[in-house]
């Protein structure tokens, strides 16, 4: 029986794979049995909804290799080998934290070095050459005699898991189809460590990106879209009523989503829903409208200064595992927040992806860039989240409008609810630089690729 080895080590990847015609697709093949390698913890959760006669989900934990010294070395060494928006920032949040003679002196070696590496493509292959010669590759062993896989298909080749199996596959000359997991990897996670045979991006400016800051090449590229949007296509899974029902809204007022920043990344999401809740009471906002406050999965915002009034409805969606840290979205999660996109009048977030959610549905879309009431510096405010590489190829196409004042965000919201066709122009320009396609087929070209790449395999054995 043919093998394919797939990785699932981050939240999103049952949303982004298992959710999608990717799973669909190969499982239809019943010569081809498909190996999940996953956490310990997780096996249940994927058992239950994607285990199938031929899908075979192996507990396969990285976790302790992962927090090893040399696993961290090599890790933080990558980030030396790139100078982005967002990799800058995290250096100038390390002076701000550490503002004395040894905190100066570290942040202005560190700085000048990545300035000149990140220039020097041969750097970053002397920087792979020495982390593959000195990583291990030894974790999979038990894994590779037992199945012998054809291919091993790496959901997220920047994440440190992947990374692991990656070199392994290397060094014993399997195959490896790998995907940049999401829209901001290319930017935020350093070089990337090792090359696989090929790469699956979902976007044009991820392609551009990978190419440009991790030298890979572009012929070796192929962009599909976002599988996760797939069945967006058919629109809502619920009727307006049955939806509002079930969250608890009210059918004759205005739905506005807000995705907040949640606790890892701000602690004033709470102020950002007084500020509105206060609109509405004081009239600067419509009456008729009430806010779905759509939590982070694996990092909720801290409401507990908050009062929610009839205008508000709060939400954590996803299956918690390790007492919450970590977060998986199952197909229901998915169908949810479609609903929740396809009924908003208005979307509103901070440092989310939701915006290319809120473009499938052409829903009018806000940036909240400011820390409720109060004056926080750059490197601890949210604006600097909004100056990361990825935002900013989004914002720069103009259909979002990033607001630092709460007079600007009552403003945007009545224009929005007024004339939802303001930016629209933009929103296409949204899709065709970082959706790709939104034709429904994402998933099925994953999968296509992959079936095609085993043939190829097959044949050249």
């Amino acid at each position: 029986m043919k093998t394919v080895f797939i990785t699932c080590y981050h939240s999103f990847i049952s949303r982004n794979i298992f959710n999608s015609d990717v799973l669909n697709t190969l499982k239809k093949h019943k010569e081809l049995r498909i190996i999940i390698l996953a956490p310990s913890n997780k096996k249940d959760f994927l058992e239950r909804y994607y285990g199938g006669k031929n899908i075979i989900i192996e507990s396969f934990d990285l976790d302790e290799a992962v927090k090893r010294k040399y696993s961290k070395f090599w890790y933080r060494l990558a980030f030396l080998l790139q100078n982005t928006n967002y990799v800058q920032d995290q250096r100038k949040e390390r002076l701000f934290n550490h503002r004395n003679l040894f905190g100066y002196l570290n942040y202005f070696l560190v700085n000048t070095v990545a300035e000149i590496l990140s220039r020097l493509g041969f750097a970053r292959k002397i920087y792979r050459f020495f982390d593959f010669l000195f990583s291990p590759k030894n974790f999979l062993q038990e894994y590779l005699n037992k199945y012998s896989p054809l291919l091993i298909f790496s959901t997220d080749i920047f994440s440190e898991h992947d990374s692991f199996i990656l070199r392994e596959a290397k060094a014993k000359e399997i195959p490896v189809i790998g995907m940049v997991r999401s829209w901001d990897n290319t930017t935020t996670k350093g070089a990337l460590r090792v090359f696989p045979n090929f790469v699956i991006v979902n976007s044009p400016q991820t392609k551009k990106e990978l190419h440009e800051f991790h030298s890979y090449p572009l012929e070796k590229i192929f962009v599909v879209g976002l599988p996760q949007f797939d069945n967006w296509l058919n629109g809502s899974t619920l009727s307006k009523q049955e939806f509002f029902k079930k969250i608890g809204a009210d059918i004759n007022k205005k739905l506005i989503l807000f995705s907040p920043a949640g606790n890892a990344l701000s602690n004033t999401d709470w102020q950002i829903c007084q500020i509105l809740k206060d609109g509405v009471k004081d009239g600067f906002l419509p009456s008729d409208i009430q806010f779905l406050i759509r939590n982070h999965p694996a990092h909720p915002a801290d409401f507990s200064n908050f009062e929610p009034d009839g205008h508000f409805i709060i939400e954590s969606p996803g299956t918690k595992f390790k007492e919450g840290k970590e977060t998986e979205i199952g197909p229901d999660d998915q169908s949810h927040l479609l609903n929740s996109v396809y009924y908003s009048d208005v979307v509103i977030y901070i440092a989310t992806s939701l915006g290319l959610d809120a473009t499938i549905f052409d829903k009018p879309q806000i940036i909240a860039s400011f820390d409720g009431w109060e004056k926080k510096p750059y490197v601890k405010s949210v604006k600097r989240y909004h100056n990361e590489d990825n935002l900013r190829s989004l914002i720069v196409l103009g259909g979002t409008r990033v607001v630092e004042s709460k007079e600007d965000l009552f403003l945007w919201i009545r224009k929005y609810l007024e004339n939802p066709e303001i930016d629209r122009e933009g929103r296409k320009r949204i899709i065709e630089n970082h959706l790709y396609k939104i034709d429904g087929k994402a998933g099925e070209r994953i999968a296509d690729f992959i079936l095609k790449f085993i043939k190829e395999i097959l044949l050249a054995g």
